[in-house]
């Protein structure tokens, strides 16, 4: 009785993975009740951003640019636009770019497109840059709405 130590059944080693998913600003925690616990949590901002640097964002805001000049939208709108843009893409160029301004200018521009009419090949074109941008803007992008 006294001199055998009781052994305890073993503990089976769990796993969990996720593979394939992209999270932004935000955390995963995973645990099992009445276990001992181990998380590892590893991430690369710059894969996560998809290796997009602001002369990448400038590129694309060019793009978009170029779609709205071509579009024929009414004057008013196009200028509306092409201002927003003007101070994004001059935002996007600063070494220390302030991603919350280039977003609330995107959104502008989103909004003077989305009234011209959305079903135009211009608010597509805004649409997929928007969604290219996101991931470099990281959580300044909830500023956005497509």
């Amino acid at each position: 009785m006294f001199g055998k130590k009781k052994s305890q059944p073993e503990q089976p080693t769990q796993s969990q993975s996720i593979d394939g998913a992209n999270v932004v600003g935000s955390q995963v925690q995973m645990t099992q009740s009445g276990r001992d616990a181990t998380a590892n949590q590893a991430g690369n901002l710059a894969a996560q951003q998809q290796g997009l640097t602001g002369g990448d964002v400038v590129k694309l805001l060019e793009e978009l640019e170029t779609t709205v000049k071509a579009a024929k939208l009414p004057a008013d709108q196009e200028e509306e636009a092409l201002d927003y843009l003007k101070s994004a893409k001059r935002e996007a160029k600063r070494e220390d770019a302030d991603k919350d301004t280039v977003a609330k200018n995107l959104k502008r521009v989103g909004d003077a497109l989305e009234t011209a009419d959305k079903a135009t090949q211009v608010w597509d074109k805004a649409q997929e840059v928007f969604k290219n941008i996101a991931p470099w803007l990281g959580g300044a992008a909830k500023f956005l709405s497509f």
